[in-house]
């Protein structure tokens, strides 16, 4: 049995616009509207969490964890340029109340990929001068619930969002260019920044980190030069290139060309690492071929099933900041539930190998509570510990719930 040290953090992750429903001021239910989403989803519903944040407190509190990291919905809480909608972040505040009060620590997400539509008309991330605006937001919801939160989440997975939004063109606002998407993530240094000033100014002893996802590239052949090259690229500038400029106080390439910025020098207080794969890369031109490894099974999500790599991404990521981290997403999607289990217990026992080679792992977050609204998946992958029944909203508990519980429980023994 695993065995992981007083005061590890066990609990559970969602997004607001994954759950809440009714985000109707975004750019994600502007977008879903047109009818971009697989099977014709949208977030109208998504979980009912909004008007059911008292059925969510208590699968959380039946998990046996001790904290719940979720986001605030900037589109809901500022549905138009500088106005704010109080009863919003009162609801918000009254929320992390609850969980403090039910004995969960609530661990907040101040921007998960949604941008209020009008945010997003003005150029969104690709304009710097737009940061001024989340500075401005992010200094209300430290007004409004900074008593309650000790744990911060600056932005989640900016890596992905320049990705999918910005290269690929997959998401809102469907870009494909290379130089806009490493301007839109140098912004999000600036973002990052902006909201660290903005939390420490009246609360110095907050933690505030940012959430990266990572995902390790290996050669499709080995031994094949250009496939080493590729892998080692790419691995730089999608798990390490965010936090390399971070701490380093200025723009790695290709985020920029090594011009200083004091401004976020070092401003870093944990590394938030979400984990799902692994990645292949083959030599190719014009661009790499990205495969999916065939040594294990694929998830339903298409990519392979490889919970054990989270130990070299921890180990990894340790050694090169020497920062204390918080896994603050790993799950499958698996609507049978056959597998999840088998997935989270490797994800742990590679967890608690990475610490007992020296990393310093203070947490570990599941993705997701819930059955929840899966981007551009829509609602047809299954993450959740729980089943989210759409037609009443009932969140049923699968077989993994008594696992993890059980798991947790004889772990802190």
């Amino acid at each position: 049995m695993l065995s992981f040290p007083d005061g590890f953090i066990w609990g559970v992750a969602t997004a607001g616009h994954q759950i809440e429903g009714n985000n109707v001021f975004s750019d994600w239910y502007t977008w879903e509207h047109q009818g971009k989403v697989k099977n014709g989803d949208t977030s109208d519903i998504a979980c009912g969490s909004w008007e059911n944040l008292d059925r969510d407190i208590e699968a959380v509190k039946s998990l046996g964890v001790k904290a719940y990291r979720f986001s605030v919905e900037w589109a809901r809480i500022e549905p138009k340029a500088n106005r704010f909608e109080e009863s919003a972040l009162e609801r918000y505040a009254n929320f992390c109340k609850a969980l403090i009060e039910n004995g969960i620590q609530p661990i907040l997400t101040l921007n998960h990929f949604v941008l209020p539509q009008w945010f997003s008309d003005m150029g969104g991330w690709e304009n710097r001068e737009n940061l001024r605006y989340f500075r401005r937001f992010v200094s209300k919801i430290v007004q409004y619930m900074g008593r309650f939160i000790h744990y911060w989440v600056s932005v989640n997975e900016p890596n992905v969002y320049a990705v999918m939004s910005y290269l690929m063109g997959e998401w809102p606002p469907e870009i494909k260019d290379m130089s806009r998407a490493m301007k839109v993530l140098s912004n999000l240094l600036f973002a990052h920044g902006e909201a660290y000033d903005a939390i420490k100014e009246f609360y110095p002893t907050s933690m505030v980190g940012a959430a990266i996802n990572m995902m390790p590239f290996f050669p499709l052949r080995k031994l094949h030069p250009g496939d080493r090259l590729v892998s080692n690229y790419l691995d730089r500038v999608y798990n390490y290139s965010y936090l390399d400029s971070l701490l380093k106080g200025k723009l790695v390439k290709p985020l920029g060309n090594g011009e200083a910025a004091p401004e976020i020098s070092s401003k870093l207080d944990f590394i938030g690492i979400n984990y799902y794969t692994r990645i292949f890369v083959k030599y190719s031109k014009p661009l790499p071929t990205i495969a999916v490894g065939d040594e294990f099974e694929k998830t339903e999500m298409g990519y392979e099933f490889f919970p054990q790599g989270i130990e070299d991404v921890i180990l990894k990521a340790y050694k090169r900041y020497q920062l204390p981290i918080i896994i603050t997403e790993n799950g499958i999607a698996d609507a049978s539930d056959t597998r999840r289990w088998e997935y989270i217990e490797k994800a742990l026992t590679g967890v608690r190998n990475a610490m007992e080679k020296g990393a310093r792992v203070f947490g570990y977050m599941y993705w997701s509570l819930m059955d929840n609204f899966e981007w551009k998946e829509g609602y047809s992958m299954k993450f959740g510990l729980y089943e989210t029944v759409q037609e009443t909203l009932e969140l049923k508990p699968r077989g993994s719930v008594a696992k993890f519980r059980d798991f947790i429980s004889k772990s802190l023994t």
